[in-house]
């Protein structure tokens, strides 16, 4: 696993990578051509979204399952070393029929918490982004910022002396950037991304925004459509630390099935009258609640086992 440490991009909802501790997959600047699933010309390749969502996500619900969802979870949070890309997929692809998966909804309340590491609020990030993994314990978006909310406040401590919470910040920021490697690897295993053929899964309707600038490059532009097999996708037009573009596809049917069009319509034009938020200049990380930085690793799996009635395209 990798413990990266980033840095915004002004008036951008993303990170660039500029100094990477590499113990695992993510190497130095990572290039999307030779990462993904490999095929097999017998059987196809490993997971195709088209063919194989809708059987993972029964064996997920069902207990007698080796993909039960429950059962995924707890090794999951337990940061289980022998938990493999393939179970990681199959508790994304679970998490889909959990009450909690509300996509619109999620994706605002993770841009929050976006928000909050954005104007330097590092405690506040954690104590938002904590509660929400406790429901939502697979979000790209929120692992990746309660880790970076913990490296700065772990940077505070140690500049401060105070090098017990410096240490406690520091195994928190590391715990959850190696759930938030869990889940891109995931997502690598899951296909290319390259054709619609080969999309990478993304839980989140967002998903493939944020995953686009975890690996090195920088989003042009992005669509959304149905294209394959009348699957619902997201299409990245990314470029590379060379400048030369390519297209990323990224599959979001199940979210978008459980989108109500209204309420799509209303966030949206909410979000475009929203006010940009003001960064707050020189602004240090100093803590004001011990809630930032007690207890900072969860000793078990929290209530994310109830689920809803799937709801079809």
């Amino acid at each position: 696993m990798s413990l990266c440490v980033f840095t915004y991009l002004q008036g951008e909802k993303s990170f660039k990578m500029v100094k990477i501790v590499c113990l695992g997959l993510f190497g130095i600047m990572l290039s999307l051509a030779s990462l993904g699933q490999t095929t097999d010309k017998a059987t196809g390749p490993a997971f195709d979204y088209h063919r194989d969502f809708k059987a993972i996500l029964e064996q997920t619900q069902a207990d007698t399952s080796k993909l039960f969802y429950d059962s995924l979870l707890v090794r999951f949070l337990q940061n289980d070393t022998s938990f493999t890309k393939a179970e990681t997929l199959a508790l994304m692809i679970g998490f889909t029929e959990n009450q909690y998966f509300q996509p619109l909804e999620d994706m605002e309340k993770e841009e929050e918490i976006f928000d909050h590491n954005k104007s330097a609020e590092f405690h506040e990030a954690i104590e938002k982004g904590r509660p929400y993994l406790d429901t939502h314990p697979l979000s790209l978006l929120v692992l990746r910022e309660v880790s970076f909310a913990y490296t700065r406040l772990g940077l505070y401590y140690g500049k401060n002396g105070q090098f017990d919470s410096a240490v406690i910040c520091q195994d928190s920021a590391k715990y959850f950037m190696d759930l938030n490697d869990k889940v891109m690897e995931a997502m690598i295993y899951s296909g290319k991304g390259r054709s619609p053929e080969t999309a990478i899964f993304s839980l989140g309707l967002a998903d493939g925004e944020y995953f686009i600038p975890n690996v090195g490059f920088t989003i042009e532009k992005k669509t959304a459509d149905w294209i394959h097999k009348k699957d619902f996708m997201e299409i990245i037009q990314a470029a590379d630390e060379s400048g030369e573009s390519k297209i990323f596809f990224f599959a979001i049917q199940h979210a978008k099935a459980k989108i109500d069009d209204d309420k799509a319509d209303a966030m949206a034009m909410k979000k475009k009258n929203k006010k940009p938020v003001k960064k707050k200049s020189k602004q240090k990380a100093t803590p004001t609640s011990k809630a930032a930085v007690e207890n900072p690793v969860p000793e078990s799996p929290p209530a994310t086992t109830d689920s809803i009635p799937a709801i079809q395209p």
